[in-house]
């Protein structure tokens, strides 16, 4: 053996201690977590009493008439204003996916990688300190600090409002998701070793013949086995070519791996026995989140496109509270298999009187709700719709814990094809603040980008002429349909603007990709101030005109929203637009709303 470790033999109380320095350090790396979940508190703390002690001056400075430049000392104000956009700037950063390559990392943000970088160093402190050259010490420390954070790694599963997780860190179970995977590859790496360093201390001993029979090192086989099989199946192109046989494996592992932990030895079970309790609370609060909806309307738009209407009767009215943005989950009473695929509500369920979802019937889930259709005869004029029932789960979704969108000056709302279903809700909401105030202080704009009119239809009775005025409609493929006589048709901008990513806006994502090209469509009625485009958006203009600055605007752009809802490309080229302002000192508000596990 290297040193500084190696097999040495201990007594009775060399022994005694080594087991309460693992018990002790398992201990502190599990409470250093909560630890470090109330100092995050202090993120929202400092600010609020720094607002209170030192409110902003009411009074801006006034810029220099004079091209000359100013030998003055700098105003405070303007010091504190260059303080604000350095750090929008380092927050801009920090919520940049890594991308190797041409490659975009699994792992997430330059945030999340940090984070997790910074944990996974802390707990390797934790798994060294006070080992001194005890190799076997080591060797268990590795696994005492793993099975420590396996109720961490549980919780943060948790989907519901009322998590400890989410109420200290004020982040949903979609944001707190890459969380969740970085802290399992920072486990699976623990106990990696744990088993890698066994096993060569059975073999150096020759005593792995004879451990190898024993029921505490065939649980320790198959747990590992267990987690190297979860890690695996995780990897972001088992996702996405298998998505159900993922979901299968997570589960059944993650509900597998307790008990061969806990009869594996003793020391872990009061980590196993916390992550059971968790896991049964995550399973309770998803249940009793269900509730049935008897009649909900099916209907199909066209040759893959699907919607689903579902009445808000009185108990959902009054147990539910839904926001623009949020989605739900959905199951067949006789199909739970539905209930992985999260669906954006597409209307704003209590003005509306009802639910609304619209999405594209490609592949598993939605081709089995798009099969509950049934199949026309040939005599018969085909089925567009059916009832029947459904359980929904939800809502969920971070869009509740938006900052409020009524305070931004100006806002941009981005959709590429079904995206809209995130948009239109928020983009409907904002219009109905305006409503009544006589000086609008709001400039809001939605571009919507789609392969044909017909995939934009569904949207059209939610939109009055008055709402129309701020939604530019993109369709790329605009001989399938005709507008309107009393549409706009904008063909005055430059030809040479493309979008970036040209090949991959308006496909790649479920719910944009286009309908059968060779179904025939008759001419829709827009609504008449609707402005479309029979070319792709430009997305560099857009956003320059988003931050322009004109002389005689009343409500120059000071706080900026962008949200985005589409494909992953359409994403990343208009992230890239707009962090070049953001590199030059604007600051921005972004959501991109996209689903992960």
């Amino acid at each position: 053996m290297s040193l500084p470790y190696g097999f040495i033999s201990l007594e009775d109380a060399q022994l005694q201690r080594r087991r309460h320095l693992l018990d002790f350090y398992g201990q502190a790396a599990q409470w250093s977590a909560l630890l470090a979940l109330l100092s995050y508190q202090l993120c929202f703390l400092v600010p609020f009493l720094l607002s209170k002690l030192r409110p902003s001056p009411h009074q801006h400075r006034k810029e220099h008439a004079s091209p000359v430049v100013s030998s003055f000392e700098e105003h405070p104000l303007h010091k504190k204003q260059n303080a604000v956009s350095t750090w929008a700037r380092f927050h801009w950063f920090l919520d940049q996916h890594v991308s190797w390559g041409a490659q975009t990392s699994s792992w997430g943000t330059w945030r999340v990688i940090l984070i997790a970088s910074g944990w996974l160093l802390w707990l390797s402190v934790l798994a060294v300190k006070d080992t001194g050259d005890d190799y076997l010490h080591l060797t268990k420390r590795f696994g005492i600090i793993a099975a420590s954070q396996l109720p961490l790694h549980y919780m943060l599963a948790l989907k519901s409002s009322w998590s400890p997780i989410t109420y200290l860190t004020r982040l949903t179970h979609e944001e707190l998701n890459p969380y969740h995977r970085a802290l399992g590859r920072i486990i699976l790496i623990f106990l990696s070793l744990h088993a890698s360093f066994y096993l060569n201390f059975f073999i150096q001993k020759s005593l792995l013949a004879k451990r190898i029979r024993d029921p505490d090192v065939i649980l320790g086989l198959l747990a590992i086995t267990t987690f190297l099989t979860l890690g695996t199946t995780a990897l972001a192109w088992v996702r996405q070519k298998n998505y159900f046989l993922f979901f299968l494996i997570h589960v059944t592992a993650s509900v597998l791996i307790l008990p061969i932990l806990y009869f594996h030895v003793s020391h872990l079970r009061t980590y196993i026995i916390e992550s059971a309790i968790i896991y049964l609370i995550l399973i309770a609060q998803r249940n009793t989140s269900v509730q049935k909806t008897p009649n909900a309307k099916l209907t199909r738009l066209s040759h893959n496109l699907l919607s689903i209407t579902i009445p808000l009767t009185p108990s959902l009215s009054n147990s539910k509270t839904f926001h623009p943005g949020q989605h739900i989950y959905l199951s067949l009473p006789s199909q739970t298999r539905l209930r992985l695929n999260p669906f954006t509500i597409a209307n704003l369920p209590k003005k509306d009187t009802h639910i609304r979802l619209v999405l594209r019937a490609l592949n598993g889930t939605t081709r089995l709700l798009a099969n509950t259709i049934p199949p026309s005869s040939p005599s018969k004029t085909p089925s567009k719709q059916t009832t029947i029932p459904l359980n929904i789960e939800g809502p969920y979704g971070s869009a509740a814990h938006f900052p409020n969108l009524a305070t931004y000056n100006r806002i941009l709302l981005v959709a590429g094809g079904v995206g809209a279903t995130f948009t239109l809700p928020i983009y409907r909401h904002l219009i109905e603040q305006q409503e009544g105030i006589h000086t609008k202080a709001q400039t809001i704009k939605f571009v919507w980008a789609v392969k044909s009119i017909e995939d934009a239809e569904w949207a059209f009775p939610y939109l009055d002429a008055k709402d129309a005025d701020g939604i530019e409609l993109y369709v790329s493929s605009s001989s399938r349909a005709t507008p309107s006589p009393t549409t706009r048709v904008r063909e005055d901008e430059d030809e040479g603007m493309e979008l970036q990513e040209r090949e991959r806006l308006l496909m790649g994502q479920d719910g944009v990709v286009s309908g059968d090209s060779s179904s025939s469509h008759k001419p829709s009625s827009l609504p008449p101030n609707l402005t479309t485009y029979p070319h792709r958006p430009n997305l560099q203009s857009i956003v320059t005109r988003l931050f322009a600055t004109h002389q005689d605007d009343p409500h120059p752009p000071t706080k900026i929203a962008v949200l985005v809802c589409g494909p992953a490309g359409m994403g990343a080229a208009l992230r890239r637009e707009v962090g070049v302002w953001v590199r030059g000192g604007k600051e921005v508000w972004w959501h991109n709303e996209e689903f992960g596990w």
